[in-house]
């Protein structure tokens, strides 16, 4: 295949050689290959359980790209240097249902400096996709499959059109045209063989079929001046890093000279970058004055940039034509060259469409389009209907239309469950001794025929913690002396689980104590589940709660009236949620739980506990997070007793109250957000 297309460009290369300049003329086939490729048609067929995708392309001459994005999964495919065109509409792309294919968008995704056509294609669950490209355009093979949706590439066309341009140059010689085999659509390209020179410069083949219809030009001539090569860019500084100062300069690559002028005229000097650079030179009349010029191993190009700023001037470079002015001549000339273009672009016919939204609101649609619609255009909305009238030039209707094609689709809704789960745990031991001091209530004993109102200490038993002294009844004098080492309150518990008596009653003498002993372990669990449905971007809002009166008195004085004001007391969630592309969800969360504590209270009106947590979380799609915890431990303990008495060892703890308490107090919040599949 190399060798039989080189001995065609030699062939080729000899015939124009040879040929008047005056007497060619690009042939239909040439004049073809130059135009761009455009969209033709599109068109499906079954194959089994899976599909085979047509997309007729004229004149395609690059290799599609293919992607695959998830949530919803979607098989991108662009069309590098492919005009969308106007031949493929909607009822067109309404055509390619399949049961693989769920939806299918088409738009011109770029226009400048190359375009690109992307097609969308919302796949089914599984989906396998074959892609292949051939100079007719594009095929995309379906097949059903489990797991994860893939796409690939199987198949690429050449870089340049081999067959159209051998074919072109073989037409041209005497010589029967010899038939040259297409590449097989599945085959790999085959690099090049290196190709001879045809008395002239090397240039790729399709450059060398379009130069034929123009006069055979010597080697100097045909040669790119070094001026109109692209500049060398500095590399793109890398995601990872950082960028360092001064990448992205232009960086010249012309050849060096030295020079050392004075006083020389600018005219002659450009005259000499110009002979430097190969370039035919024109100069404004207002180009003039003298300058001094040293230069050192400089390239000629960034000379010719430094000279013309130092002298105010501008230059413009095209087809090998150097032309130098005043910058404020050459911006006048770009402005209204703009304007030109622009007038030309807004020239035509307007077209008017009407189209309903279904899922879009037409007032939020309008908003996008005031930026698309040219400066002819217009769109009216229909709050009624949600309609869109918009009228256009022709050209951007297609454009507005796609548009609306992927903003008119239903938006996916997400279930947003939180739980806040509270646990309390306490745990409290105390041990006491009480003393009575009379024979009453719950520590009364009876003795005989009395069980009530028995003394301290009396003429008599039973008494209560005392010593009983010798009766004199000549005198009438009594001696006693009565105790209570501990005092109800101090000493003793509140209440008690358990009591223990202990006495000792005689005519003289009489011990009486309790001894009392509580433990208490408690636990609480509070759980709170707020859950919430809402679309992809939009806020949601549950509320659950109460709300809590209390008076307030106007002016803050006395006597004021009083009236009534109330707080909030709410288990509250805001959210939200952004389905991203890899199936994960990212939240905007406020949770906050409030609620009365009327164990704490002011005039009658509750204290408020408020838990509340603000954060941004992103999950993936039925997982679960824990957004925040707060663990709360507390001991106490504490002893209170008569002074020494209770330090008395093994009977000093008849003489005091010993308290131990333990508290954990635990808080979490989880989240969990669903999307929800129709």
């Amino acid at each position: 295949m190399n060798a039989r297309l080189s001995s065609l460009l030699v062939a080729g290369g000899v015939v124009l050689a040879g040929i008047h300049t005056g007497s060619l003329h690009a042939s239909p086939a040439l004049e073809a290959a130059a135009r761009k490729a455009v969209l033709v048609s599109t068109s499906m067929e079954a194959d089994g359980p899976g599909a085979k995708v047509f997309l007729r392309v004229t004149g395609m001459t690059s290799q599609p790209g293919v992607q695959v994005l998830a949530n919803p999964h979607r098989v991108v495919l662009d069309l590098h240097g492919v005009d969308r065109g106007t031949t493929v509409t909607r009822k067109d792309l309404a055509q390619l249902a399949h049961p693989l294919i769920l939806k299918t968008r088409l738009a011109q995704f770029a226009t400048d400096p190359k375009p690109v056509t992307r097609l969308v294609l919302e796949v089914a669950p599984g989906t396998q996709v074959l892609v292949g490209s051939s100079p007719e355009g594009v095929q995309l093979h379906l097949t059903p499959g489990e797991g994860r949706v893939q796409a690939r590439f199987d198949g690429a066309i050449q870089p340049i059109l081999l067959p159209a341009a051998a074919v072109e140059l073989a037409a041209m010689t005497t010589a029967p045209a010899a038939a040259i085999a297409p590449l097989p659509e599945k085959a790999a390209p085959r690099p090049l063989a290196a190709l001879p020179a045809v008395g002239g410069s090397f240039q790729l083949l399709p450059q060398l079929a379009v130069s034929t219809a123009l006069p055979v030009a010597s080697p100097e001539a045909v040669q790119t001046p070094e001026a109109e090569k692209p500049h060398a860019q500095a590399p793109a500084p890398s995601r990872a890093g950082g960028r360092t100062l001064g990448e992205g300069l232009t960086k010249y690559s012309g050849s060096k000279i030295t020079i050392d002028l004075q006083n020389t005229e600018i005219r002659d000097f450009l005259r000499i970058l110009a002979d430097t650079g190969k370039l035919n030179l024109v100069m404004d009349p207002d180009v003039q004055g003298n300058f001094g010029f040293k230069f050192t191993d400089t390239p000629w190009d960034q000379v010719l940039d430094v000279v013309l700023k130092n002298a105010g001037l501008g230059k413009e470079i095209q087809n090998g034509v150097l032309r130098v002015a005043k910058v404020d001549k050459l911006q006048k000339e770009e402005e209204e060259r703009k304007k030109l273009d622009e007038t030309k672009a807004l020239a035509g016919e307007l077209q008017t469409i009407t189209r309903p939204l279904s899922y879009a609101k037409v007032s939020e649609v309008q908003k996008i389009l005031k930026d698309m619609l040219t400066k002819r255009g217009s769109a009216i909305l229909d709050d009624r209907t949600n309609t869109l009238i918009i009228t256009d030039l022709p050209r951007n209707i297609s454009v507005i239309d796609d548009l609306l094609q992927t903003l008119d689709v239903q938006i996916q809704q997400v279930q947003i469950e939180a739980r806040v789960v509270e646990a309390n745990k306490n745990w409290q031991r105390e041990f006491g001794v009480k003393w009575p001091q009379s024979n009453n209530g719950s520590v009364a004993i009876t003795s005989g025929s009395t069980s009530t109102g028995t003394p301290w200490v009396g003429s008599s038993s039973p008494f209560w913690n005392g010593v009983q002294g010798f009766n004199r009844p000549a005198s009438g004098q009594d001696a006693s002396i009565a105790w209570s080492p501990g005092k109800d309150g101090a000493t003793s518990i509140t209440a008690p689980a358990g009591e223990l008596w202990l006495s000792f009653l005689s005519n003289r003498f009489s011990i009486n104590a309790v001894l009392q002993a509580m433990e208490k372990d408690g636990t609480l669990k509070i759980v709170s589940s707020p859950k919430v449905v809402t679309q992809n971007n939009k806020k949601a809002t549950i509320l659950s709660g109460q709300k809590i009166p209390y008076p307030t008195q106007q002016g803050g004085a006395q006597g004021g009236a009083i009236t009534v004001a109330f707080i909030d007391a709410n288990l509250q969630l805001d959210v939200t949620p952004q389905i991203t592309s890899e199936g994960t969800i990212i939240m905007d969360l406020k949770i906050e739980k409030a609620e009365a504590d009327f164990t704490r209270t002011v005039q009658g009106t509750p204290t408020i506990l408020r838990k509340a947590i603000e954060t941004q979380v992103l999950v993936r799609d039925g997982g679960t997070a824990v957004l925040g915890g707060v663990y709360i431990t507390s001991t106490s303990t504490g002893t209170t007793g008569v002074p020494f008495l209770s330090k008395i060892p093994l009977i000093g703890f008849l003489f005091r109250n010993d308290t131990k308490q333990d508290q954990n107090v635990e808080l979490l919040i989880f989240i969990t957000p669903r999307v929800l599949r129709q």
